[in-house]
């Protein structure tokens, strides 16, 4: 029976993910009905890099491998615009000789698209994404990238469209409905349907629907609001995990200042879990907002899901939005909060955030930036030199196929001082796992300083220190810095002189990595890297 089970949902997962993909092959040939007005813009690009390693394959003291490795990496940006669609597309070929110190040859793909289209303008739209990475496994041998050769990552691979419309009724009501179809597949994947799976996460194909429905200008005194999510995630090998909500509001201004609201929904969740997190059901709110500004406002709602919201912004630099709750029915119940403060001047940029959510690691590899990444603030977070970012990122959870349950401090803050950019960056993310009960703590504090001292040279130095608390006193300490020089040579080529030192340290005396055996200490090592690099832009 177990055997019929994961063929019939193999068999599912790969009709979900042809379907998916055959949609995506009809919205790209939708481009040629406008080729005419397409403008397209490609980059080709090509990095060299000479690195060596002191220890190329991240072992504890004593068993230390030095190695030189060889990078040609060719690329590709294509940008796309017409009056209805845009596309941006990055692509890189990385090619290593002596990765891992073994005199190989290792290929490595790194891919990003994404692409909106506008099929009937205000009402009928279609997104669409793809990426390509590599990430680590699990935080035991975190490597920054695919030099080392630890052993401990493997390829991700996501593609997902998106079509949502738009629809007005007139001036009763405003509508939006979005049909989100993803999958996410990695080398790693479990292929069985027993506990062991848990260990090892599923290819995954993402189903999501989401509803929204708001009052027009037909309505003054009394807005209302509909609004339903369902996601369905069905995983090959392993149990399926759905998330439902459906919420209503009602909402009557008694004057400009003060008015009052009652609000119901259901919430329907299923999920492998030892936690009491989740609770499933209907739920009520009754309650009022005080609104005697533009500047602040408060809001609270009493019944079985309860909350105060708290509304800041004293000048337009400054923003402020503060959540308490206390659920009984839903995700996340019992008492959580959150925050978000932004702050702007003229030369520097702060921000505050905490937030509770409950999420699987498939959504969060469908929201990993491969090539660019994002600040705190939105903001595109780009290499110096190749205009790209790879670098995987290192406070990932592990790979499994459990629900996590997750509360996430963030600041950040950063200063342009004219020749010299300053960021720094601190977080903590406490991790429950659902179905193991593991929790697990990420801390870390990072810093950025880049000095622009010629006019074409500047310098850099990112240090960076991250805690992971597995608990029962296990405890991984990593020490990272990197100092370098970058020099613009010409006006298409760039050239980088780098040095690198990491230091893990821990209390865990066993690899927990399950793709390789036993090796004592494996979690301490230590790593000195120098790397030249060229990249030439066309």
């Amino acid at each position: 029976m177990g055997i019929d089970v994961v063929f019939v949902k193999r068999r599912v997962f790969n009709a979900f993910s042809l379907s998916i993909r055959y949609i995506g092959i009809v919205y790209l040939l939708s481009y040629h009905e406008q080729v005419y007005a397409f403008n397209v813009t490609m980059r080709p690009s090509v990095s060299t890099q000479e690195i060596y390693s002191d220890n190329i394959n991240l072992l504890q003291s004593g068993n230390e491998k030095s190695a030189f490795v060889t990078e040609v990496s060719p690329g590709i940006s294509i940008i796309g615009r017409s009056a209805r669609s845009t596309l941006n597309l990055n692509y890189r070929m990385q090619n290593l000789y002596n990765a891992g110190g073994n005199n190989g040859i290792k290929i490595a793909n790194q891919l990003q698209y994404n692409s909106h289209n506008t099929f009937i303008p205000n009402r009928l739209f279609l997104d669409s994404h793809s990426s390509i990475s590599q990430q680590n496994i699990n935080s035991s041998q975190v490597a920054n990238d695919n030099i080392s050769g630890s052993g401990n990552s493997t390829n991700v691979s996501t593609f997902g469209v998106s079509p949502y419309w738009t629809p007005r009724f007139g001036n009763y009501a405003n509508g939006s409905l979005r049909l989100n179809f993803d999958t996410v597949t990695t080398d790693s994947s479990s292929n069985n349907n027993s506990n062991s799976s848990l260990n090892a996460i599923s290819d995954t194909v993402n189903l999501a629907e989401i509803i929204q429905l708001n009052s027009g200008s037909e309505f003054q005194r009394i807005k209302w609001n509909l609004s339903h999510n369902n996601t369905e995630n069905y995983r090959l090998g392993s149990d399926d995990v759905k998330f439902q909500n459906t919420d209503a509001i009602v909402r009557t201004y008694l004057n400009q200042y003060f008015n009052v609201f009652a609000r119901g929904g259901y919430s329907k969740n299923s999920f492998q879990s030892t936690t009491t997190t989740n609770k499933n059901g209907l739920f009520y709110t009754f309650g009022g907002q005080w609104k005697p500004s533009q500047y602040y406002s408060i809001e609270a709602g009493a019944g079985n899901n309860s909350y105060v919201t708290v509304a800041i912004s004293p000048m337009q630099r400054l923003n402020w939005i503060t959540t308490f709750r206390n659920n009984s029915i839903g995700l996340n119940s019992g008492k959580t909060w959150q925050t978000a403060l932004k702050y702007r001047t003229r030369q520097s940029t702060w921000a505050l955030t905490h937030d509770n959510d409950t999420i699987t690691v498939q959504e969060i590899l469908l929201q990993q930036q491969v090539f660019t990444v994002q600040d705190s603030f939105g903001n595109d977070i780009i290499d110096p030199v190749t205009n790209q970012s790879v670098q995987r990122a290192i406070n990932l959870p592990t790979l499994t196929n459990e629900v996590i349950v997750r509360k996430k401090w963030d600041f950040s803050v950063s200063f342009n001082t004219g020749k010299s950019i300053i960021g720094a960056n601190a977080y903590n993310e406490d991790r429950v796992f659902q179905t193991s009960g593991n929790n697990q703590i990420v801390r870390g504090v990072s810093a950025t300083w880049n000095w622009q001292f010629a006019s074409k040279t500047s310098a850099y130095i990112r240090p960076l220190w991250q805690q992971t608390d597995r608990g029962m006193d296990i405890k991984d300490d990593r020490y990272d810095i990197l100092i370098g020089v970058n020099r613009s040579i010409t006006s298409h080529i760039n050239g980088k002189l780098e040095f690198r030192h990491v230091n893990q340290s821990s209390d865990n005396n066993a690899n927990i990595n399950a793709f390789q055996p036993l090796n004592l200490n494996a979690n301490n090592y230590q790593e000195n890297r120098a790397t030249a690099s060229l990249f030439m832009r066309y």
